[in-house]
This record gives C-alpha cells, structure tokens and sequence, in this order.
C-alpha cells in the first residue's frame, strides 16, 4: 500500500506542477466600463449572519451597469429583511422572496434558477452569501473572460479559517479536490473534466440558457460540477483562475458545521458510487493517513539498530509521499490564499483520517436512505 501510495502522490505532484502553470492569477482591473449588463445573483438560505456584508460588498463592485438580485430560498430565520436593510434605496438590488423548490428540485438550484428568470444581464455570475468580493473582483473576471475568451469562469478565493481545525483541514480538502480535478485537465478542450466554484460562477447569459441553466442540474447537490460539465459538454470554454487576492471566503464555522457541511458533498465527488467511496477512503489512508507516522516510526527504529529491507523499502515510499505532500501543498495552498506551515503538514493524517471518515458517513448518509440535510432542509 505504501508503494502505490508513493507511485500515486507522484502522479498527484506531477498534475499540481502542470497546474502551476494552469492557474493563473485574476489581473486586477479597477472598473469595467463597456456597456455589457451584469447581473449578479445569490441563493441565500438561512443566511441572516451573512447576507448584509455579501450585499454590500456586491453593491461596490465596480461595473457600470450591475444588477444585484438576492433570492432569499425559503429560509426559516431574517434573511429576507436582513437583504432588503442592507440594499437600502439602491435600485440596482432586487430582494426576492422565493418559494420551497418544487418536487426534483434542490432548493440552491431552485433559487438560482428563479434569480436568473430575472436577469436582465449578458453575464451572470452566481455567488454564494459567505463570499466577500473586493470591488475589483467582478470588473478584473469580467476582463479575463474576454481576454481568453471564455464563456464560464470561476476563480478560487482565498479560505478564511477561523479555527484550528479549519486551518488544517480546509487546505487539505481543497488539495484533494483539485487533485482529483486539475485545472490543465478543466481547460483541455479535448478531455471531460469540468469544474466551476459555485461560489464564483461567471457565465455568458446565452451560454447558460442554451446549456439549460439551473433547471438541467435542479436534483443535483454539486451543481456546479454539473454545469460546468454541461458547458463543457456544449462547446463551451470554460476557465479556472486564481482569485484568491480578490475574492475571501469562509465556509464553514468550526469542526461540527465543517463537518455536515462536507458530509453532504463528499458522495456527490464520486457520483454517488459505492465502489468509488471506498476506493476514496483506502486512498486518504494510504495517501494521507500513514506516510507520515510510517516514516516517524521508521525513523525510532533506525535509532534502535538497523532497519530490514522492507522497513527501508515503506520508508523510502513514505518519504516520497511526505515530500510530494509537501511539494503539492506549497503549490497548491497559495491559490486559496493558506500559508503553507510544518504543523499543518505533520497533521496531515487528521485531515486524512477527516477526509475517509466524512466520505464513509456522507455514503452512508444516501445508502441508508437518510438523506443529507444542510440549513435545516433535508435537501436529497
């Protein structure tokens, strides 16, 4: 198991190498002036702690004709009247207060979709409630769509981590994530891969229609996995960039929410498979679980004599995945805005051993028939 791991964590820092070139920073623009409506739109449920400081950073955002349009998805708390306070007398903000999703539907993919019915916009970009977005941030992704020409783009942001759990988890996950999806393979026209942030999500208004917007992913919990597959699928250009100096994000506020709010994701990465859940959770413990208490263990035992031949052979594996682990943290960490540090790679096995177990409980989750529930909304 150590030797394919070390075989795999080779692959793993070769891709992240490629994406070093891939991802590249969002130019920072200071406005966009061309004529080209732009309508921004946000799912908010349950969101009353976060929706004022999302309008307001929606409302600096520096393009000349803008239309902010806040869907309040059914929520059970003040986020509605938190929406209309924090829009104030600005005419470029629609509060709209949107209905339970209809049977099929996800409430997320619902509400979207019922912001986009009102988009008056050539581009959309769909946003998330926790997001803070500098005032460069829309008109610099706005520039960078048309620099390469692209008909979806997202960009990643950097992850506030409030907590010493999310501080080591949090990067992890988000290296596993773009392990599995690089971002050369998003941009290779001739390869299947797909992947857009939900919480960045800018889209050219014909291209999200034509594609089927919201309403052809509405049972889907990764919505945007799937739209942006279904872009893919259409022709369309699709494009990752680094946005992590523009764009601030926390997603989850300590261990319990960081924990559901994984929990209801982990399964929809392997397309609800229960082959390749468990393929998953044997991978996280050969490939981030064991290389580092292995290679500790080696090195006690080499201070107690000589080791064996297949004691040198699982040190020498563990070290090439520590080494990778590192290499592919210090690549890929910047991205999300983390500073890589030795504590959170020596406690890499945590985050490994978080990783197979919300994979193993989110499975369980839809096999059991239990469903997963995030806002207070059994959502599937």
């Amino acid at each position: 198991m150590h030797l394919v791991a070390g075989a795999a964590w080779l692959v793993v820092a070769g891709m992240a190498i490629a994406d070093r070139r891939a991802l590249r920073p969002i130019r920072r623009r200071r406005s966009f002036e061309e004529h080209d409506a732009v309508s921004i739109i946000v799912p908010a449920r349950n969101e009353a702690n976060n929706i004022a400081d999302w309008v307001f950073g929606a409302r600096r955002q520096r393009v000349r004709d803008l239309q902010i349009i806040v869907v309040d998805d059914d929520s059970q708390d003040e986020t509605f009247a938190a929406a209309v306070s924090a829009a104030g007398e600005d005419r470029r903000v629609e509060v709209v207060q949107g209905s339970p999703p209809p049977a099929g539907w996800i409430g997320k993919p619902w509400a979207a979709y019922l912001g986009a019915r009102r988009a008056r916009g050539t581009w959309l970009l769909f946003s998330d409630a926790d997001m803070r977005m500098q005032p460069e941030a829309l008109p610099s992704a706005l520039q960078a769509a048309r620099v390469l020409d692209a008909d979806a783009l997202s960009a990643t942001s950097t992850l506030v981590c409030g907590t010493f759990w999310e501080r080591q988890i949090m990067p992890v996950i988000a290296s596993v994530i773009f392990s599995a999806m690089p971002v050369f393979a998003i941009h290779d026209e001739r390869l299947p891969t797909a992947l857009l942030a939900g919480g960045f999500m800018l889209v050219r208004a014909p291209a999200y229609w034509l594609a089927g917007g919201h309403a052809a992913v509405r049972a889907s919990i990764a919505e945007d996995r799937d739209l942006a597959e279904r872009f893919k699928g259409f022709g369309y250009r699709i494009r990752m960039l680094d946005g992590s100096e523009l764009i601030r994000v926390r997603m989850y506020r300590g261990f319990g929410e960081m924990w559901r709010g994984w929990r209801k994701n982990f399964y929809e990465g392997v397309r609800r498979n229960r082959f390749g859940a468990g393929i998953a959770v044997l991978g996280y413990f050969a490939m981030l679980v064991l290389p580092v208490p292995t290679l500790v263990g080696a090195a006690v035992a080499r201070a107690r004599g000589p080791l064996s031949r297949q004691m040198r052979m699982l040190a020498a594996a563990s070290a090439v995945s520590v080494a990778a682990t590192v290499l592919v943290r210090l690549i890929r960490d910047p991205a999300v805005g983390i500073k890589t540090t030795a504590t959170s790679v020596l406690l890499t096995p945590a985050s490994g051993i978080f990783a197979a177990a919300v994979m193993a409980a989110s499975a369980w989750r839809i096999l059991s028939g239990r469903g997963q529930v995030w806002k207070g909304r059994r959502i599937v």
